[in-house]
């Protein structure tokens, strides 16, 4: 950023009560760039609206287990799921794949985030820092 972007970032905050972002801080993952990853990688089993297939595969639509903790989604889109998963109180005994080394951490970053924010969920979105965190 700009000395004077900053500055009128700044100045706009001020006066209007808003907090500032810090000067280096991260931008949000696009919400655009993740529905096109997920246009590509995904419908196949979740479908292009996300509801997935019953009793195959999940519905990720307003699903607490995708607008839950980040680092669990992280962990399942980077390195896979076999075995039983209760969502929505339905259980659903598949696998996910593993998308690491198909997908950049910024492609996992921005289609998690598409999700999150999308889909009628209500989430926050995902860093490239915090899927780069994510371990096995």
């Amino acid at each position: 950023m700009t000395k004077i972007a900053f500055a009128v970032v700044m100045t706009t905050a001020v006066l209007t009560g808003a907090a500032a972002p810090a000067a280096n801080a991260a931008p949000p993952r696009s919400s655009a760039a993740g529905q096109k990853v997920f246009a590509s990688n995904c419908t196949g089993c979740h479908g292009a609206t996300g509801m997935g297939v019953p009793g195959l595969f999940p519905s990720l639509v307003a699903n607490p287990y995708v607008s839950g903790d980040a680092k669990r989604v992280i962990h399942t889109v980077k390195f896979g799921l076999i075995g039983k998963i209760v969502v929505k109180g339905k259980t659903y005994n598949g696998v996910m794949p593993s998308w690491t080394g198909t997908l950049t951490d910024t492609e996992i970053a921005d289609v998690i985030t598409y999700v999150r924010t999308n889909l009628k969920n209500k989430s926050t979105p995902v860093t490239v820092a915090q899927v780069r965190a994510v371990t096995k």
